[in-house]
């Protein structure tokens, strides 16, 4: 794309849009900031949602004095996406696998200290010569083919350095778009430090387009990777179809097509990506528990099985919410950790007017493995992806068929609780869904979900076996399938959605997500209101903590 077809663009498509975004990042960021109903005194915290947006702004809360409740849907876990599952003794994270923003001083790692929790809860960093392995193709002895076996370094010029090794013939193009890269992304840092932490807060970047410290370079290039796509955005650095399948080989992190992923979206957060990643010494669960400890110790209490079907309101104020089981929780201030159409929803208000779609699905494989094959103890500090060597369908993916990509985490290889049987080892497996798709499955019975869930975990084993984990069909000991149906009953998520919101380029234009005649005292804490992400939902707590208390972590 040349640069009098982006100025063509931006004008015609982005006059009047850029004014509205404007004008509302001008605002603060919560809804409201009505000091008169924050007196200072302890005040009674209804959080609807035990998700990391709730149980981090939870934790805040109670830590200086206020009375906490969480009540979440879940009868045995905490978390929402990030919530663990036992199977034949192993721990099994059912989203985060790793964080980034945890380095020294940065907010994970703050919020750590503030709370008193950063020794019981050390974080360790992932390995910087490859913190991910990208496996690209089929392998295949019997005809020529292509396979490529990419281990991915910390750092964006080390990243830049390794493909430039692998592909000199296109050094010219990747140090391209590697310079915008991380351009784009320094300038976005730099001018936006009070929101660092928050990878999905992606419509703040529009502020440069304000601000004459930018240069007008950078403005350009802001303004282009506003629009474009990642496929489009590839496009005009001309980078061959091998070389972006590497560079979007995380894209399941979006659970994003490359065709629709936001530019700009994937500039920030791959360039947070590789500013360091951490994973906890004890896992998940040990960290979400941690929150709970610090609300109950404090005097509140983290409820499971507790579904709220209505919020009662006087004045325009919420004062309690109903739960499912005839129980009542009075409140001076309530935290929904769900989204705003379901937020509105137990208000009895309408959601139609709300316009944003639900990111998309991914189910979850769980596997043991009889302990004792090399390449799964490799992959500490590690994770592996592997893709089949086209873009990726996360929009309308054949659950029949096998997946196109997936998602490989080890708890055993790094750690993440002790299994009572020391032979086996843990693998989680995630790949695209089909929200839709799944549903009718699960219409049709029990034989017929059963019959999805055994295809989808062979088809799973069949592709690590020949492709990353050799020899590992004959050491499975079982292999539990999560689907989008199950996750949706499990955290109630709209359409099992992954990340609380698309990420896609037309759903970024769209803006922050509008609540009218909400209730003065409520705030959306969620990642679908807010950003995805543990380090997100970090921040989100922090900036809702510092706007009606005045403290700082």
């Amino acid at each position: 794309m040349k640069l009098n077809e982006i100025l063509e663009i931006s004008k015609k498509r982005s006059e009047a849009r850029l004014k509205e975004i404007r004008e509302q990042l001008s605002l603060p960021f919560f809804r409201t900031n009505d000091q008169s109903l924050w007196n200072g005194k302890p005040r009674k915290i209804v959080v609807v949602g035990s998700g990391i947006g709730g149980m981090a702004s939870g934790a805040l809360f109670a830590k200086i004095g206020h009375q906490v409740t969480v009540l979440e849907l879940n009868k045995k876990h905490i978390g929402g996406h990030g919530r663990c599952l036992t199977f034949n003794h192993m721990p099994y994270s059912m989203g985060p696998q790793y964080v980034w923003e945890f380095g020294e001083k940065m907010i994970g790692d703050r919020f750590l200290e503030f709370l008193d929790i950063k020794k019981s809860n050390p974080f360790v960093p992932m390995a910087l010569d490859g913190f991910e392995r990208v496996f690209i193709g089929n392998r295949d002895d019997t005809c020529n083919y292509c396979f490529i076996d990419f281990k991915v370094p910390m750092g964006l010029d080390n990243f830049r350095n390794e493909l430039k090794g692998l592909f000199p013939e296109e050094s010219e193009k990747l140090d391209a778009l590697f310079d915008d890269m991380i351009a784009v992304f320094q300038t976005y840092k730099s001018h936006l430090r009070r929101n660092a932490a928050n990878e999905g807060r992606i419509l703040l970047a529009t502020k440069f387009l304000m601000t004459g410290k930018v240069p007008m370079e950078m403005k350009l290039k802001l303004g282009r990777s506003i629009y474009l796509s990642v496929k489009e955005f590839f496009d005009h650095y001309e980078i061959p179809n091998m070389i972006r399948r590497i560079l979007y080989g995380h894209g399941g992190i979006f659970a994003e097509n490359e065709s629709e992923m936001s530019a700009i979206a994937y500039i920030v957060g791959t360039g947070n990506y590789h500013s360091g990643a951490w994973y906890p010494k004890y896992g998940f669960k040990h960290f979400f528990d941690s929150l709970a400890g610090i609300i109950e110790s404090a005097g509140g209490c983290v409820k499971t099985g507790k579904k709220v079907i209505r919020l009662e309101t006087d004045n325009d104020l919420v004062n309690r919410a109903i739960c499912e089981d005839g129980t009542a929780y009075e409140c001076d201030f309530l935290f929904s950790d769900i989204s705003p159409r379901l937020t509105y929803g137990l208000l009895g208000q309408d959601t139609e007017k709300f316009d944003y779609t639900p990111s998309h699905c991914i189910p979850t494989c769980c596997i043991g493995v009889e302990k004792g094959l090399a390449s799964i103890a490799q992959m500490k500090g590690r994770n592996y992806w592997w893709q089949d060597g086209t873009e990726v369908d996360y929009k309308d993916p054949d659950m029949h068929q096998p997946p196109q990509m997936l998602f490989i985490g080890s708890p055993s290889a790094n750690g993440f609780g002790k299994p009572d049987t020391p032979t086996d080892d843990a693998l989680v497996v995630f790949c695209p869904g089909n929200y839709e798709q799944e549903k009718e499955i699960y219409k049709k019975g029990h034989a017929a979900v059963a019959e999805f869930k055994n295809r989808l975990a062979d088809h799973i084993v069949a592709i690590l076996d020949k492709n990353v984990f050799p020899g590992i069909r004959s050491r499975v000991l079982f292999s539990k399938i999560i689907s989008s149906i199950d996750i949706e009953n499990h955290t109630n998520g709209e359409m099992a959605n992954a990340y609380g919101r698309r990420l896609s380029a037309e759903e970024i234009l769209k803006g922050p997500i509008k609540e009218e005649n909400c209730p003065g005292n409520l705030y959306n804490v969620s990642a679908t209101k807010n950003s995805p992400g543990i380090a997100a939902g970090i921040f989100t707590a922090e900036l809702i903590f510092n706007e009606l208390t005045g403290w700082k972590i």
